[in-house]
């Protein structure tokens, strides 16, 4: 452990202290999916209605065809990042999935990859009906417990009992701690609220690795779900920081011979940013909890020392700007748009500019800000935040009749063309 739990306080950090794992938790939220699939419970292929019956988003072809696949792989179109606030009570999950009635769709279903914080909210409601409690007794007694992981805690106060890092906000250099600690408990399936040491993740980790049997010897998981849990269902846009993904588990080939070697997941909240690798043929896993800064750069660090020197299987190279390459600007400027904000991509002192702008409700997690793009493929663009150091893709998707690219891919999300 390195560095403080919070700079005001100076506290350092230490092995035991807990942090928000952020979207790590969907690996979670599927484990447990997976668990009430393999009883009979639920059912992957299943309409969301058969176990939600009530369920609706604006499409109402999407409402009735959806799935539990859709949700866990990330290919329902829903415009997932909708972090409305539905309360602290016990029914805030239920409350939340009746908020998005209203909520339109990204892409039609199942045509792309574009990651969706809503859908995990909602696999988490069909969790909580077909195991008859709350997603948080659920997590705690089907996974915390059997894990042997006590410290894992969905909620502030099974959290208070243990030492605890705020987030901080801000370039490096010049962070400061969040003006909320936490996100809506509402979206806690999708990663809102739990907060764990490194230690645990790396145990659930384990599980994995082990064919769905915790370190203590508890089988969590039948083999069979371990398995589908690995296997693709979705392929990203190539060169993206994913390759592809399976149920709620990001894929990853990094040895380039077709097969998907490296599982995980990233996570981030307010002020805090998460990563777990695993690569079940060396028994390598690696967690990596922060807390501000630039963890992106870091975990780039560690992730290649790590895998390189443990495993013998090396992270690929994110994509490099190429000297020279032809560019259509006309067919990537523009702006696009979801509910998270718009990316207005603009001509600026000769060069391609995606000007982020959120929307009213995430301004919180994200100031505006503008990164400088450089080609790096057909279709392909890279550039990098101000104080950090890995670049972020853009991909410009398909076209439309004026053939004028149809949606941005970036930041694992897609956005659609408005303008």
């Amino acid at each position: 452990a390195a560095g403080v739990c919070n700079i005001e306080t100076g506290v350092p950090a230490t092995p035991d202290t807990l942090f928000q794992i952020g979207s790590i938790t969907k690996l979670y939220t599927a484990a447990l999916a997976m668990q009430l699939v393999e009883t009979g419970k639920l059912d992957l292929d299943a309409p969301v209605r058969d176990t939600l019956p009530g369920f609706a988003v604006a499409d109402a072809a999407v409402s009735r065809r959806l799935t539990l696949r859709h949700l866990l792989n990330h290919t329902s179109g829903i415009d997932g990042d909708f972090f409305k606030d539905a309360g602290r009570g016990e029914d805030r999950v239920e409350k939340y999935v009746r908020l998005l009635k209203d909520v339109h769709q990204v892409h039609p279903l199942g045509h792309m990859f574009s990651y969706c914080n809503a859908g995990f909210v909602v696999a988490g409601r069909m969790i909580e009906v077909a195991d008859g409690t709350t997603w948080d007794r659920a997590i705690r007694k089907r996974l915390a417990k059997p894990l042997g992981t006590p410290a894992f805690s969905t909620l502030p106060e099974q959290a208070m009992r243990y030492q605890m890092a705020i987030g901080h906000v801000g370039q490096p250099g010049a962070l400061s701690v969040t003006p909320i600690a936490y996100l809506a408990q509402s979206n806690a399936p999708a990663g809102s609220m739990p907060m764990a040491c490194a230690r645990d993740i790396i145990t659930f980790a384990r599980m994995m690795m082990s064919g769905g049997v915790a370190p203590n010897g508890t089988r969590v998981l039948p083999a069979g779900s371990v398995h589908a849990m690995h296997q693709r269902n979705v392929t990203c846009p190539a060169r993206m920081n994913i390759d592809a993904a399976g149920l709620g588990t990001f894929l990853w080939d990094w040895d380039g011979d077709g097969r998907y070697e490296v599982f995980g997941h990233d996570g981030s909240t307010i002020g805090q940013a998460s990563w777990l690798r695993y690569h079940p043929q060396s028994e390598t896993a690696m967690a990596l909890l922060t807390n501000g800064g630039n963890g992106k750069g870091l975990a780039d660090d560690l992730i290649r020392e790590v895998f390189t020197g443990a495993a013998g299987i090396t992270p690929v190279e994110p994509p490099q700007p190429v000297a020279g390459l032809a560019v259509d600007r006309a067919r990537v400027l523009g702006r696009y748009g979801k509910a998270s904000g718009t990316i207005d991509v603009i001509e600026k002192q000769g060069m391609l500019v995606a000007v982020h702008k959120p929307a009213a409700d995430f301004a919180v997690l994200q100031a505006s800000h503008a990164i400088a793009l450089q080609p790096a493929g057909d279709g392909l663009f890279v550039g990098t935040m101000p104080g950090f150091t890995r670049p972020v893709t853009y991909h410009f998707l398909e076209a439309n009749g004026a053939g004028r690219a149809r949606y941005l891919h970036t930041g694992v999300r897609a956005y659609r063309r408005m303008a």
